[in-house]
């Protein structure tokens, strides 16, 4: 993973960077105007881990803000398992090739991204587009090491201790789903193992699969079966990944 340095040393040649940018469609471009990308990619993990706005990690296509860690790296590193075996959009074999890239030197790694016709935006890792123009986007714990770590625990930033009556539509995402989500309904105070029976019964009902076994998913990490809904403070726009074992019909 990459090192760490300050704004005020001097920025490598971006060439690299321009003439991909040069060949990139319109839409593509227009996009690249959003400031706050860079910034929405990290944000459903802010809960584990504080962006660093003056210091950067890495060089070249893994240039990153630095970061500080509220995780230790044995937690980091099954976060970036989850983070790439999840990926439900785009194609599974960029996916798979952006993580190998992540793991390479600069120079292997830019003949990989010419070979899959990626093209980076801002000559980053973070943020790539296909030849068909679909948008990959990479959180910056999975191409950098955490410059330094917390003593202040994930689990005491954000999550709710009071979980009332209240209900929560949840979307519910899975590659068993072939790319169609589902809502459902729970209330705070309800169990995982009680959202994981509506999310049962919903999918047997809407689309005929019985189920062996379900693992669900929030900001990168499992959900308990012994812990309330509420704590994970869940909101109305939260995405739960499923990992779904269905039952073979025999």
């Amino acid at each position: 993973m990459g090192s760490c340095c300050s704004h005020s040393e001097n920025r490598e040649s971006n060439h690299h960077g321009g003439q991909e940018q040069q060949r990139m469609p319109r839409a593509i471009g227009r996009q690249q105007q959003n400031g706050n990308a860079i910034q929405d990619v990290n944000e459903q993990y802010k809960i584990y881990f504080d962006i660093l706005e003056q210091q950067v990690s890495g060089k070249g296509l893994k240039r990153t803000q630095a970061y500080k860690s509220h995780i230790d790296i044995g937690q980091i590193e099954k976060l970036r398992n989850v983070f790439w075996e999840t990926r439900v959009e785009g194609k599974q074999e960029i996916w798979q090739i952006l993580r190998s890239i992540i793991n390479e030197d600069e120079e292997t790694a830019r003949l990989l991204v010419q070979e899959a016709e990626l093209k980076p935006i801002k000559d980053s890792l973070q943020h790539v587009y296909d030849k068909l123009g679909q948008k990959y986007d990479v959180p910056i714990f999975c191409i950098n090491d955490p410059i330094e770590y917390s003593n202040e625990k994930f689990e005491d930033r954000g999550l709710i201790q009071n979980y009332g009556n209240d209900s929560v539509k949840l979307t519910i995402r899975s590659v068993n789903l072939n790319g169609k989500d589902i809502v459902v309904e729970c209330k705070q105070n309800q169990s995982v193992v009680d959202l994981k029976e509506i999310i049962s019964v919903e999918l047997q009902k809407g689309h005929q699969i019985q189920l062996e076994s379900m693992k669900l998913f929030y900001r990168g990490k499992e959900m308990q079966d012994n812990y309330q809904v509420g704590r994970y403070n869940l909101n109305k726009e939260a995405i739960v990944i499923a990992y779904l074992k269905i039952l073979q019909k025999g």
